[in-house]
């Protein structure tokens, strides 16, 4: 077959030279024609007395494999036309409106999901909390042990209640000093010694209060409250268990806040847009419809799939959704029209094209060339040499030729 071309050829080749042979329709003599003009081309005696044993060897090899091919597709041929009927089962094909909405699965995600971790290193001591409890924001959730830090800041606020009290004598001794230093009495450099014991308590105080303020929010960070309302879906640690700054302890997930993800595909990215309206159906909960908007269009594309991330914000309808759930979200991208669809097992795949073969009025089969659209459960879109109300065949078509007579008999799909 050349490319671009529904002609088929047999071809053979000698020397130089490409020798395509036409096959008309399914009928081969052309092709016995044409290995006739090559043999005889071969085989003059201009040709003979520059041929050697070896060479005649190999054209006569060239045209026994050419004729022992004609002579399978030939045998397949008639026995395709001239076997028995096949047995097949067909449907109508049927006209539908499409467009009116675009149905896409999806699946429930949260928009708030977290792992609580601990700010702090410390042995757990309390968790409470486990997998499945419904949280509030600021619940407390888990303590960590604090009777080290505890002991280190009364060992600080003793030291500083120390500092403090010679931090008191010695601003009393600098004024003394100053006084003594006005009246002539002392030297500048007893004055600057007193100064800089002030100066020196004063900033070891300051010192130890930034310690013991440390370990204050030490303590305090070491009970985690929940930062939002929402589930605990995993638990991740024990009582007992040492965990260290920025080990998570918990995670939740946030009921109030659910968006669905779905793939829309390339060809009706442009029709969506940020705040339109969209119908979303539960698996789980058949006859519960949710409202939505959509809140995410991602401008960009899986390079596999060809398709757009788009997320539709829903609300948690009294706490029945739950992330992970299945769903379908309908939009309405694009105005209503009509259009044949067959079911999809009517389609048959050619490599390069589809192929839906077409029942006749004399029990015959005719191979029709269509183009593929949009798919309804079941149901597909088709473009091409096909009408509504034609009688195409959804079982036994994968080895049908055109022409060939078949045995037919209905067979009911759910209407699209």
């Amino acid at each position: 077959m050349c490319p671009g071309d529904s002609q088929p050829f047999f071809v053979l080749t000698r020397q130089r030279e490409l020798w395509l042979i036409p096959l008309s329709g399914g009928e081969y003599g052309t092709l016995f024609e044409g290995l006739k003009e090559f043999w005889s081309r071969w085989t003059t005696p201009a040709i003979n007395r520059q041929r050697d044993a070896h060479v005649l060897v190999r054209d006569l090899a060239a045209v026994a494999i050419a004729a022992a091919a004609l002579l399978a597709l030939s045998e397949d041929s008639a026995s395709a036309q001239d076997g028995p009927p096949a047995p097949v089962e067909f449907t109508e094909s049927q006209v539908v409106t499409v467009g009116a909405k675009l149905e896409l699965p999806g699946s429930v995600e949260s928009l708030r999901k977290a792992q609580v971790s601990t700010p702090v290193a410390g042995l757990v001591t309390e968790l409470h909390a486990r997998e499945g409890d419904l949280l509030k924001a600021g619940q407390l959730l888990a303590h960590l042990d604090v009777s080290t830090a505890e002991a280190r800041r009364t060992t600080l606020q003793a030291q500083l209640t120390e500092s403090e009290a010679r931090l008191r004598s010695a601003t009393a001794k600098l004024k003394r000093a100053n006084e003594l230093f006005q009246a002539r009495v002392i030297a500048r450099e007893q004055l600057d010694d007193s100064l800089y014991e002030r100066d020196a308590l004063e900033a070891r105080s300051e010192s130890l209060r930034a310690s013991i303020a440390e370990i204050d929010l030490s303590i305090a960070q070491s009970v985690i409250h929940a930062p939002f309302s929402g589930v605990v879906t995993r638990k991740l640690t024990e009582v007992g268990q040492w965990v260290k700054e920025g080990d998570p302890v918990l995670e939740i997930l946030s009921l109030d806040e659910l968006e669905v993800a779905v793939q829309v595909p390339e060809i009706h990215i442009g029709k969506v847009r940020l705040g339109q309206s969209a119908r979303v159906r539960l698996e789980a909960y058949p006859k519960l419809a949710l409202a939505g908007k959509v809140s995410v269009v991602v401008p960009e594309a899986d390079p596999d799939a060809r398709t757009f991330p788009v997320k539709i914000s829903v609300s948690s309808a009294s706490g029945k959704v739950r992330a992970g759930m299945l769903a379908t979200v309908s939009l309405a991208p694009a105005a209503p029209r009509r259009a044949v669809m067959v079911p999809k097992d009517a389609l048959v795949d050619r490599g390069s094209s589809w192929v839906v073969f077409a029942l006749t009025t004399d029990n015959k089969v005719d191979a029709r060339s269509v183009r593929r659209g949009q798919g309804i459960g079941e149901w597909v879109e088709v473009s091409g040499d096909l009408g509504p109300g034609e009688r195409v065949i959804t079982r036994g078509n994968e080895r049908l030729q055109s022409g060939q007579a078949v045995k037919a008999r209905p067979r009911e799909y759910e209407t699209p």
